[in-house]
Protein backbone atom coordinates (compact mmCIF):
# COMPACT_ATOMS: atom_id res chain seq x y z
CA UNK A 1 0.00 0.00 0.00
CA UNK A 2 0.92 3.55 -0.61
CA UNK A 3 -0.08 6.75 0.54
CA UNK A 4 -0.09 10.58 0.33
CA UNK A 5 -1.26 13.74 2.29
CA UNK A 6 -4.11 15.10 1.31
CA UNK A 7 -5.89 18.68 2.04
CA UNK A 8 -9.80 18.26 2.61
CA UNK A 9 -12.08 20.50 0.15
CA UNK A 10 -15.12 21.04 1.29
CA UNK A 11 -18.05 20.86 -1.30
CA UNK A 12 -21.98 20.77 -0.87
CA UNK A 13 -23.34 17.02 0.51
CA UNK A 14 -26.86 16.23 -0.55
CA UNK A 15 -28.14 15.69 2.70
CA UNK A 16 -25.28 16.59 5.52
CA UNK A 17 -24.01 19.24 6.80
CA UNK A 18 -20.58 20.37 5.97
CA UNK A 19 -18.70 23.29 7.57
CA UNK A 20 -15.15 24.56 9.44
CA UNK A 21 -14.69 23.57 13.12
CA UNK A 22 -12.83 25.86 15.31
CA UNK A 23 -10.92 23.32 17.44
CA UNK A 24 -9.90 25.08 20.90
CA UNK A 25 -9.52 28.54 18.98
CA UNK A 26 -6.22 27.65 17.55
CA UNK A 27 -7.34 25.62 14.28
CA UNK A 28 -10.01 25.14 12.12
CA UNK A 29 -11.00 21.69 11.15
CA UNK A 30 -13.40 21.05 7.73
CA UNK A 31 -15.98 18.32 8.34
CA UNK A 32 -18.43 17.35 5.95
CA UNK A 33 -21.07 15.58 8.33
CA UNK A 34 -23.31 16.85 11.60
CA UNK A 35 -21.59 13.52 12.30
CA UNK A 36 -17.90 14.53 12.23
CA UNK A 37 -19.22 18.12 13.66
CA UNK A 38 -20.27 16.13 16.72
CA UNK A 39 -17.15 14.37 16.85
CA UNK A 40 -14.94 16.99 16.94
CA UNK A 41 -16.82 18.68 20.32
CA UNK A 42 -16.58 15.57 21.59
CA UNK A 43 -12.63 15.41 20.61
CA UNK A 44 -11.84 19.07 21.55
CA UNK A 45 -13.35 18.44 24.79
CA UNK A 46 -10.81 15.95 25.99
CA UNK A 47 -7.56 16.69 27.60
CA UNK A 48 -5.26 13.66 25.95
CA UNK A 49 -6.27 14.82 22.51
CA UNK A 50 -3.63 17.03 21.12
CA UNK A 51 -4.32 17.54 17.85
CA UNK A 52 -6.87 16.25 15.18
CA UNK A 53 -6.03 16.36 11.22
CA UNK A 54 -8.88 16.08 9.07
CA UNK A 55 -8.66 13.21 5.97
CA UNK A 56 -4.46 13.13 6.78
CA UNK A 57 -3.56 10.80 3.90
CA UNK A 58 -4.79 9.25 0.92
CA UNK A 59 -4.23 4.96 1.21
CA UNK A 60 -3.73 3.62 -2.24
CA UNK A 61 -4.78 0.14 -2.72
CA UNK A 62 -5.55 -2.56 -5.49
CA UNK A 63 -9.67 -3.81 -5.18
CA UNK A 64 -10.81 -6.91 -5.62
CA UNK A 65 -11.25 -6.23 -9.49
CA UNK A 66 -7.41 -5.79 -9.69
CA UNK A 67 -7.98 -2.15 -10.21
CA UNK A 68 -5.84 0.62 -8.47
CA UNK A 69 -8.37 2.71 -6.11
CA UNK A 70 -8.10 5.03 -2.62
CA UNK A 71 -9.25 5.30 0.30
CA UNK A 72 -9.45 8.45 2.84
CA UNK A 73 -9.78 8.28 6.36
CA UNK A 74 -11.62 11.17 7.72
CA UNK A 75 -9.42 12.04 10.81
CA UNK A 76 -6.20 11.19 12.81
CA UNK A 77 -6.26 12.01 16.27
CA UNK A 78 -3.02 12.22 18.02
CA UNK A 79 -2.78 11.92 21.88
CA UNK A 80 -0.28 13.06 24.39
CA UNK A 81 1.67 10.71 25.87
CA UNK A 82 0.81 10.90 29.63
CA UNK A 83 -2.68 10.80 31.54
CA UNK A 84 -4.26 14.03 32.44
CA UNK A 85 -5.62 14.32 35.93
CA UNK A 86 -9.26 13.44 34.67
CA UNK A 87 -9.60 11.80 31.38
CA UNK A 88 -7.75 8.53 30.97
CA UNK A 89 -5.68 7.66 28.05
CA UNK A 90 -6.50 3.83 27.10
CA UNK A 91 -3.64 4.01 24.26
CA UNK A 92 -1.51 6.47 23.35
CA UNK A 93 -0.99 5.50 20.37
CA UNK A 94 -2.29 7.94 17.12
CA UNK A 95 -5.54 7.16 16.02
CA UNK A 96 -7.76 6.90 12.65
CA UNK A 97 -11.30 7.64 12.47
CA UNK A 98 -13.92 6.80 10.05
CA UNK A 99 -17.11 8.62 10.77
CA UNK A 100 -20.53 6.92 9.06
CA UNK A 101 -24.08 7.01 10.01
CA UNK A 102 -24.76 3.47 11.51
CA UNK A 103 -27.89 3.37 8.64
CA UNK A 104 -25.00 3.96 6.05
CA UNK A 105 -22.89 1.40 7.12
CA UNK A 106 -25.61 -1.58 6.98
CA UNK A 107 -27.00 -0.35 3.74
CA UNK A 108 -23.31 -0.06 1.87
CA UNK A 109 -21.47 -2.85 4.14
CA UNK A 110 -20.17 -4.55 1.57
CA UNK A 111 -19.10 -1.73 -0.01
CA UNK A 112 -16.98 0.08 2.63
CA UNK A 113 -15.70 -3.43 3.93
CA UNK A 114 -12.79 -3.29 2.01
CA UNK A 115 -11.84 0.30 2.84
CA UNK A 116 -12.47 -0.62 6.59
CA UNK A 117 -9.70 -3.88 5.94
CA UNK A 118 -7.45 -1.41 4.26
CA UNK A 119 -7.64 1.11 7.01
CA UNK A 120 -7.30 -1.34 9.37
CA UNK A 121 -4.33 -3.25 7.68
CA UNK A 122 -2.53 0.70 6.94
CA UNK A 123 -2.95 1.58 11.37
CA UNK A 124 -1.71 -1.85 12.11
CA UNK A 125 1.46 -1.36 10.09
CA UNK A 126 1.81 1.92 11.08
CA UNK A 127 1.42 1.19 14.90
CA UNK A 128 -1.68 3.22 14.97
CA UNK A 129 -5.45 2.05 15.65
CA UNK A 130 -8.16 2.71 13.57
CA UNK A 131 -11.70 2.56 14.69
CA UNK A 132 -15.30 3.34 12.56
CA UNK A 133 -17.41 6.06 14.64
CA UNK A 134 -21.51 5.74 14.28
CA UNK A 135 -23.87 7.58 16.39
CA UNK A 136 -23.72 5.52 18.82
CA UNK A 137 -19.96 5.99 20.04
CA UNK A 138 -20.03 9.87 19.57
CA UNK A 139 -23.35 10.77 20.68
CA UNK A 140 -22.91 9.35 23.48
CA UNK A 141 -23.63 10.97 27.68
CA UNK A 142 -20.36 12.13 27.13
CA UNK A 143 -21.23 14.44 24.22
CA UNK A 144 -24.81 15.14 26.14
CA UNK A 145 -23.02 16.47 29.15
CA UNK A 146 -20.69 18.26 26.79
CA UNK A 147 -23.24 20.54 25.28
CA UNK A 148 -24.98 21.38 28.49
CA UNK A 149 -21.99 22.36 29.29
CA UNK A 150 -21.42 24.75 26.66
CA UNK A 151 -24.09 26.94 27.44
CA UNK A 152 -21.90 27.90 30.54
CA UNK A 153 -18.93 28.68 28.67
CA UNK A 154 -18.64 31.85 27.31
CA UNK A 155 -20.78 33.66 30.73
CA UNK A 156 -18.76 36.04 32.92
CA UNK A 157 -19.03 35.85 36.73
CA UNK A 158 -18.07 37.00 39.59
CA UNK A 159 -13.98 36.29 40.45
CA UNK A 160 -14.35 36.95 44.04
CA UNK A 161 -17.07 33.58 43.85
CA UNK A 162 -15.07 31.72 41.02
CA UNK A 163 -11.52 32.80 43.95
CA UNK A 164 -13.55 31.12 47.04
CA UNK A 165 -15.34 27.69 45.33
CA UNK A 166 -11.23 27.28 44.21
CA UNK A 167 -10.00 28.20 47.11
CA UNK A 168 -12.44 25.68 48.65
CA UNK A 169 -11.63 22.90 46.65
CA UNK A 170 -7.83 23.57 46.95
CA UNK A 171 -8.27 22.69 50.45
CA UNK A 172 -10.49 19.94 50.65
CA UNK A 173 -9.37 18.27 47.33
CA UNK A 174 -12.53 16.19 45.81
CA UNK A 175 -16.13 16.83 46.85
CA UNK A 176 -19.75 16.39 45.62
CA UNK A 177 -21.40 20.27 44.06
CA UNK A 178 -24.14 19.72 46.90
CA UNK A 179 -21.37 19.76 49.64
CA UNK A 180 -19.58 22.71 48.19
CA UNK A 181 -22.91 24.87 47.80
CA UNK A 182 -23.97 24.06 51.49
CA UNK A 183 -20.69 25.06 52.96
CA UNK A 184 -20.06 27.97 50.93
CA UNK A 185 -23.86 29.57 50.04
CA UNK A 186 -27.09 29.82 52.29
CA UNK A 187 -29.61 31.26 50.07
CA UNK A 188 -31.25 29.05 47.06
CA UNK A 189 -30.57 31.94 45.18
CA UNK A 190 -27.22 32.32 46.03
CA UNK A 191 -26.44 28.21 45.17
CA UNK A 192 -27.96 28.72 41.97
CA UNK A 193 -25.72 31.25 40.75
CA UNK A 194 -23.02 29.35 42.17
CA UNK A 195 -23.98 26.00 40.62
CA UNK A 196 -23.95 27.85 37.39
CA UNK A 197 -20.38 29.18 37.84
CA UNK A 198 -19.37 25.66 38.57
CA UNK A 199 -20.69 24.74 35.31
CA UNK A 200 -18.93 27.52 33.31
CA UNK A 201 -15.57 26.52 35.77
CA UNK A 202 -15.99 22.92 34.50
CA UNK A 203 -16.39 23.59 30.49
CA UNK A 204 -13.51 25.99 31.27
CA UNK A 205 -11.15 23.31 32.52
CA UNK A 206 -10.23 24.66 36.22
CA UNK A 207 -12.70 22.33 37.22
CA UNK A 208 -13.00 18.64 36.83
CA UNK A 209 -15.73 15.77 36.64
CA UNK A 210 -16.03 12.81 35.30
CA UNK A 211 -17.76 13.80 32.23
CA UNK A 212 -18.94 10.57 31.02
CA UNK A 213 -21.19 10.09 33.79
CA UNK A 214 -24.66 12.20 34.48
CA UNK A 215 -24.05 15.73 35.61
CA UNK A 216 -25.91 17.00 38.73
CA UNK A 217 -25.44 18.14 42.14
CA UNK A 218 -24.12 15.15 42.96
CA UNK A 219 -21.61 14.66 40.81
CA UNK A 220 -17.70 15.02 42.31
CA UNK A 221 -15.80 17.66 41.28
CA UNK A 222 -12.01 18.65 41.64
CA UNK A 223 -9.53 21.15 40.98
CA UNK A 224 -8.39 21.19 37.62
CA UNK A 225 -5.08 23.34 37.61
CA UNK A 226 -1.78 23.90 38.88
CA UNK A 227 -0.20 25.06 41.61
CA UNK A 228 1.38 27.46 39.40
CA UNK A 229 -1.61 28.72 38.40
CA UNK A 230 -2.80 29.20 41.22
CA UNK A 231 -0.17 31.47 42.51
CA UNK A 232 0.17 33.63 40.05
CA UNK A 233 -3.21 34.43 39.39
CA UNK A 234 -5.47 33.89 42.62
CA UNK A 235 -2.35 34.87 45.10
CA UNK A 236 0.17 37.58 43.27
CA UNK A 237 0.64 40.46 44.88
Amino acid sequence: MKFSHKNRKIGYTYGSLSGVFSFRGEKSISFESSLERDLLRVLEFNESVIDVIEQPFTIEYINKNNRPTTYTPDFLVNFATSQSSWQTIPDPKPLIIEVKPRRKIIKDFDKLRPKFRVGLRFAKENDMNYRIYDESRIRTLEFKNINFLSQYKRREYDTFEEIRIIQHLKDIGHTSIDYLLAHLYVTKEERGIALAQIWHLISVKKLGCDIGRPLNQSTTIWLNIDQSYLEGVYYDD
